[in-house]
């Protein structure tokens, strides 16, 4: 569908003829021409036939059913910014806990040497590492989904 097909439809569908010419201060036989196809409005006339329609500009001169237009791209991309913003949000938290867990280690290596006069367990440092490492491997993965959005 084609602006000429548009103007006729929404036309009809609001059941105007000559009020309309009227209204955008036009002749009956622009409208007809508009309608045929042989002539074209101008861009603020346009606007004020879309105004007077009461539809969108896009809606105006889409050459697509408006709900074609909704499920290919006003769906798909609403759909696909909600997955980014998730993953971001899911990517913000993994580095939150990151950097939890590394002011817990650091704080408990500090209390141990400081107060304790300990040196930190092994089996605690390595628990922290596995821990970090695969929040950074988790990190490392949303990043790569949000860079092949």
């Amino acid at each position: 569908m084609a602006l000429n097909d548009n103007i006729k439809k929404f036309r009809e569908e609001k059941n105007l003829t000559q009020q309309l010419a009227d209204k955008l201060y036009v002749s009956r036989q622009t409208v007809c021409r508009w309608e045929n196809g042989s002539r074209c409005p101008d861009l603020i006339t346009a606007k004020k036939l879309a105004l007077e329609l009461d539809v969108s500009m896009d809606e105006l001169i889409s050459d697509e059913d408006v709900n074609d237009i909704q499920v290919n791209y006003g769906i798909w991309k609403s759909e696909r910014i909600k997955d980014k913003k998730h993953l971001q949000a899911l990517q913000k938290k993994i580095l939150d806990f990151i950097q939890i867990v590394g002011a817990v280690f650091l704080a408990i290596t500090i209390l141990l040497r400081v107060q304790l006069d300990m040196r930190v367990p092994v089996w605690c440092t390595i628990i922290c590492f596995i821990i970090v490492a695969v929040a950074f491997l988790c990190n490392f993965i949303v990043s790569k989904k949000l860079r092949e959005m």
